[in-house]
């Protein structure tokens, strides 16, 4: 069924594509869970369970070096965030040698890998029941960068004994930007380096066929006359053996979902792998979650979720309106020098379209520091490309002083 709603979805952007046969072997990773994934590679992995301020509990996984033991402490510790309807496994899902989770984990890095709030592997919290409470699913990112970041960075600090590095891609930058907007006490504290790909703040140019589907069609507005909360979750189909099967055998039918839902783009992007990539994609998140995203989209605007009546906005911010992100507060000078931005953004990137990009930047502080770089990619080819050296080689750059393991 949940299939089905998918394929449905697509169908109303009028997309098309005939089956053909891919010839390539299945993949045997693409059914196994993160810590069995991890395992069947030979890299260390431990699962830790962060509680977040409002009670949500989240899944982290630690990574370290192939073949090696976990070592607690000494190791550079970077966080890495992923994206919308994703998890922790789209770090790794790529060949070793182009997934940037195994990529970091090899040059001596002690990478966290987090997972908001909702997806397949928080659905958890201290007194709420995702399959029965409809309170478990009313948030969006912006309770993400207010609850899930600061719970993850204090965690991690207290772990690893340093500041934290942190990549965030699509919706991870978002929350970063939130919350370094925000001025967040304990991300600003902890944070050391920070790395956006695929940014995203505003939205109106975006082209992305998920989010066009969102905002041309009566999607949402079905999830909630059917009181469904829940927004693409795990699609149980083809974690099985028989759709796996089916993606590598019909890798190009595979590839024209991964495209729509995901804006993957073949030409740019690891087609080998899209039957590993559909074991572990999508993961799910709140159909609030969603409308805020549409929000963004028809507003042109950076800002808090329209609740949708001036009582329940006052309800939640005080006022009758919701408040508007300041990209100006993010690293303004202080008492210190805040952490510069670096974004890594795709030329071909439908969803962190280059026009909203480049007018996202101009609006920091004119007293930032950072960097913003173009590459030939789409918005997951920063995570599953055919090649993810030219932003890989330049993330390591930026740790010079780090004595890297060839």
């Amino acid at each position: 069924m949940k299939f089905l709603l998918i394929v449905l979805g697509l169908a109303i952007l009028g997309h098309s594509q005939s089956l053909t046969t891919a010839p390539h072997p299945v993949h045997p990773e693409a059914e196994f869970p993160f810590v069995e994934y991890c395992s069947y590679f030979n890299y260390p992995v431990e699962t830790h369970y962060i509680t977040t301020d409002d009670g949500y509990i989240l899944t982290f996984y630690r990574i370290q070096k192939k073949n090696t033991t976990i070592r607690r402490l000494g190791l550079t510790p970077i966080y890495l965030q992923h994206g919308l309807t994703d998890s922790s496994d789209t770090w790794i899902v790529n060949d070793e040698d182009k997934a940037p989770g195994l990529i970091l984990a090899n040059k001596g890095f002690d990478v966290w890998i987090g997972n908001s709030r909702g997806n397949k592997h928080s659905r958890n919290h201290t007194t709420l029941n995702p399959d029965k409470d409809k309170e478990f699913w009313m948030f969006t990112f912006q309770h993400m960068a207010d609850y899930d970041l600061p719970a993850a960075f204090r965690y991690i600090s207290g772990q690893t004994q340093q500041k934290i590095n942190y990549i965030g891609h699509s919706q991870g930058t978002m929350i970063m930007h939130i919350a370094l907007a925000k001025n967040n006490p304990i991300v600003e504290g902890l944070l050391d380096k920070y790395f956006g790909f695929g940014p995203v703040a505003f939205c109106d140019h975006q082209t992305s066929r998920l989010m066009t589907l969102l905002d041309h069609s009566p999607l949402l507005q079905w999830y909630e006359s059917h009181k469904i909360y829940e927004f693409l979750p795990s699609l149980d189909w083809f974690e099985t053996t028989a759709g796996v099967v089916f993606c590598a055998a019909f890798e190009e039918f595979c590839s024209d979902l991964i495209k729509n839902i995901c804006d993957a783009d073949p030409t740019l992007d690891n087609a080998d792998r899209f039957d590993v990539i559909f074991g572990h994609e999508p993961s799910g998140t709140s159909v609030l979650n969603m409308a805020h995203w549409k929000q963004l989209v028809d507003s042109g605007k950076w800002g808090a979720f329209d609740y949708g009546s001036a009582a329940e906005n006052r309800a939640h911010y005080g006022q009758d309106k919701p408040p508007a992100y300041d990209p100006s507060n993010i690293f303004a000078y202080s008492e210190k020098i805040r952490v510069p931005l670096r974004w890594f953004a795709g030329n071909e990137d439908e969803l962190a379209d280059k026009t909203d990009v480049n007018r996202f930047w101009p609006l920091l502080n004119p007293q930032a520091q950072g960097s913003l770089k173009f590459y030939t990619a789409g918005h997951v080819t920063f995570i599953w490309g055919l090649d993810t050296s030219p932003w890989m080689n330049d993330v390591l750059s930026h740790f010079q002083n780090m004595e890297i393991e060839q």
